[in-house]
């Protein structure tokens, strides 16, 4: 069986990315219960980047919005805010604007940490981690990178507690690794989110959110194309 990676390159704080995670998430689900999708394994691995590199650590996220993309316009903040809500709503995300927002370099070192099968890490885990961070920053306007946050997030994941703290606490582990692979990303990629699936003849990329049967006809592409 041809072993096909669904590499999916996102920011933790980039509503568009949580909602092709929901809709990539949707389509991975159907594709493995068809009839295809038991000729091409695919497995789902996340890849960092930062929308913000020097984002402070910590700033009000609507005062921010509405400061630096709305130009202090809050009537089109409230549009931005409308839209989003209608976008996420069907796949049960209910936004909540308020709260902090933040550079999220150490969100990323933790999903890098934890995604590593040398650190016990594999898809399932790494999925319930990633959407655990999304929902605490979006719909629990928690910051998107605290301790807390993290720590949270990892043992909603499945990660012990313990383990979880000591590496939340030591910034330096894991910090080149993660910022090495920002690094990389960022020169190859200018927008999130971005979806490749690797293909035995080619591969396919998808830019944007996209509808969920968009991932689904890549993911059949590239079952046709390997059998």
């Amino acid at each position: 069986m041809y072993q096909s990676q669904v590499t999916f390159t996102l920011d933790t704080i980039c509503p568009w990315t949580y909602l092709a995670k929901k809709r990539v998430d949707e389509a991975l689900k159907q594709v493995r219960a068809s009839e295809a999708g038991q000729k091409v394994s695919f497995t789902l691995h996340y890849e960092p980047y930062q929308l913000y590199p020097d984002f402070p650590d910590t700033v009000d996220k609507n005062e921010w919005y509405l400061a630096n993309k709305h130009m202090g316009n809050e009537d089109a903040q409230r549009v931005f805010q409308a839209r989003m809500t209608e976008m996420l709503a069907p796949v049960g995300v209910a936004l909540n604007f308020g709260g902090a927002m933040g550079n999220t370099l150490h969100a990323h070192r933790v999903i890098q940490h934890f995604q590593d099968p040398d650190n016990g890490g594999g898809e399932e885990r790494t999925v319930k981690l990633v959407e655990a961070l999304y929902a605490r920053y979006f719909t629990q306007a928690k910051h998107p990178a605290a301790d807390e946050t993290l720590v949270e997030a990892c043992v909603e994941a499945g990660v012990d507690e313990a383990e979880a703290r000591a590496f939340v606490a030591d910034k330096d582990k894991g910090l080149r690794d993660a910022k090495n692979k920002l690094r990389t990303n960022g020169q190859d990629v200018d927008a999130v989110p971005v979806v490749m699936f690797e293909g035995k003849r080619r591969d396919i990329t998808i830019t944007g959110a996209k509808e969920v049967a968009d991932y689904v006809k890549a993911m059949e592409t590239i079952i046709k194309e390997s059998s």
